[in-house]
Formats: C-alpha cells, sequence, structure tokens
C-alpha cells in the first residue's frame, strides 16, 4: 500500500513492521539475537555434561542394585560356578578392599564370567565381572589384582552410574528404576569413561595395592604389553581396549608407584592362585 505522506503515529503502532528475520529476532537485533543462541547452547552443553555427576550420587543403591542383578542376569548360562575358584576371587576383593564383600549397602559382588575375552567392568550395584580372557596363565595375579582394583574403584565412586547416564541418557534411569526393562548386558559391559574418571581409578587402585602390600609392577608390565597392542584386534583384548584407554603413560603412573627394597607380598597364596585360575573349569 502506498500513501502520499506519513502515517498518522497512532495508525503506525497498529501497522505490523517489516520482518527481516523473524519477529523476535527483529525486536532484539541479529547480533544480540546470535549471542543469545550461543550462550544458550553452551549451557546446554555445559548442562548435558556435568548433569550426570551431579544426578548420579542421589540415584538410590536399591535401584541400581536390582538394575545391577537384572544385567549380571544376563550372563548366568556363561557364569563360571567353581566355588573354589569364586571363593579365590572373592579373597583377591577382600584383600584390596577388606570388608567390601561383607553383607551391606557397599557390599560388592564379583564373579567370573566364561567368555574368551579379556575384560573386567563395574555393573552398576556393586557388582564387578571378570571374563575368563583375563584369568588365564599368561596374566600375574598381581597383574589381575590391579585390574580389579581399577573397576572397584569404578565402583566406589559411582563412575558407572555416570557412564550409564551420560551414554545411555534418560534410558538408564529409566532402567535403574524399572530393572526389567534393563538394557543389553553387552551395552554396559562396554561403557567408556571420562579421563578424569580413569585418572581416579587409575589412582585409587595404586593405593589399594600399596594398602594392601602388592607391588604395581605387574600391572605396570601389563598395561605396557597391552600398548604395544593398542589399536590391534588381539588375541583377548579387543574388548578392553573398546572401554578401556591404554597406553604407556598408565604404565609409567603404576611403575612409579613402585618402592624399591619394599617387601611386597603376592596377592594371592599358591593354593588360591591355582583356584582361581581354575574358576571356569567344570561348568
Amino acid at each position: 500500500m502506498l500513501l502520499d505522506k506519513p502515517i498518522d503515529p497512532a495508525i503506525r503502532e497498529l501497522v505490523p513492521t517489516q520482518e527481516r528475520y523473524g519477529g523476535w529476532i527483529d525486536r532484539i537485533g541479529l547480533w544480540r539475537a546470535m549471542a543469545g543462541c550461543g550462550i544458550l547452547a553452551a549451557v546446554v552443553v555445559v548442562a548435558g555434561y556435568s548433569s550426570p555427576s551431579l544426578l548420579a550420587p542421589y540415584v538410590p543403591m536399591s535401584w541400581e542394585r536390582n538394575f545391577g542383578d537384572a544385567i549380571l542376569g544376563d550372563y548366568g548360562q556363561y557364569r563360571c560356578r567353581n566355588s573354589e575358584g569364586q571363593q579365590a576371587l572373592v579373597a583377591l576383593v577382600e584383600r584390596l578392599d577388606p570388608g567390601a564383600t561383607a553383607p551391606g549397602e557397599r557390599q560388592i559382588d564379583v564373579a567370573a564370567v566364561n567368555l574368551d575375552m579379556f575384560n573386567a567392568a563395574a555393573l552398576p550395584g556393586n557388582h564387578i565381572v571378570v571374563l575368563k580372557g583375563a584369568i588365564q596363565d599368561d596374566v600375574k595375579v598381581d597383574a589381575l589384582a590391579g585390574i580389579v582394583a581399577h573397576e572397584i574403584a569404578h565402583v566406589r565412586r559411582r563412575h558407572v552410574t555416570e557412564a550409564m547416564i551420560r551414554e545411555m541418557g534418560i534410558g538408564a534411569l529409566v532402567g535403574l528404576f524399572a530393572p526389567r526393562v534393563a538394557g543389553d548386558a553387552q551395552q554396559v559391559l562396554s561403557l567408556t569413561y571420562t579421563r578424569e574418571h580413569e585418572a581416579e581409578a587409575d589412582a585409587d587402585a595404586i593405593q589399594m595395592l600399596e594398602r594392601a602390600g602388592i607391588s604395581p609392577m605387574p600391572t605396570a608390565e601389563l598395561f605396557a604389553r597391552f600398548a604395544k597392542k593398542d589399536g590391534e584386534d588381539g588375541r583377548f583384548l579387543s574388548e578392553f581396549l573398546k572401554s578401556h584407554p591404554l597406553s604407556a603413560g598408565r604404565s609409567r603412573q603404576f611403575a612409579r608407584a613402585f618402592r624399591p627394597g619394599a617387601k611386597y607380598r603376592p596377592a594371592l597364596d599358591a593354593q588360591q592362585s591355582s583356584a582361581l585360575m581354575g574358576v571356569c573349569s567344570g561348568i
């Protein structure tokens, strides 16, 4: 509509203004709108990253334990049931974290699983599984102690709950509340942790080995051996490499904790070690 004279101000207030980018952008200006969107995006990213660590401590342990029981049930037919071997595995956990397997809210349940892959993992609800591939004659029991201590640290710090929420989103919380709809056990087994979590778990594991009087050098040697195969599909390493970042740096960290002249003792005695190696026999 063309007018040959200026519009009365009272009428102009009633006439829609020309839109260039959209109503709200035109009202505040393009650059302000871009800045606002940038700030909003940053807030969403920060909230998405930090919310798991904020939510995890408030998840009831009863929910988490039920969910862990449901996941462990997926491995029922593969669970190793040699009683002497199981007792040796429990003894290893007790050596690293005295009282850990005693009944109570903080009780850790550890199980060996008859799968030929090198892996060990913390599951929700204070569960730890060690796959048969990690319990081999070519892996020293003292080295396995370092691996198990690392998983105990993940359990104690509830890293597994944080990782579930971060990687699986709201579905993880639903699963914790209603374990009958629990996800695939393999998905939980392959959870990855942040670098901060892995560093915390390594530091805690070294402290556990120190308190127990177990040398950290076998774990350092194991990591050094794996570091050479990092990225390769080794005999037992593929699943472990997916969920645990391995590097020569981690090997050096455990090696630095070694104290020359210290009176280290084996993680298990000869009889217990032999029983542990046979934990998956006779099933």
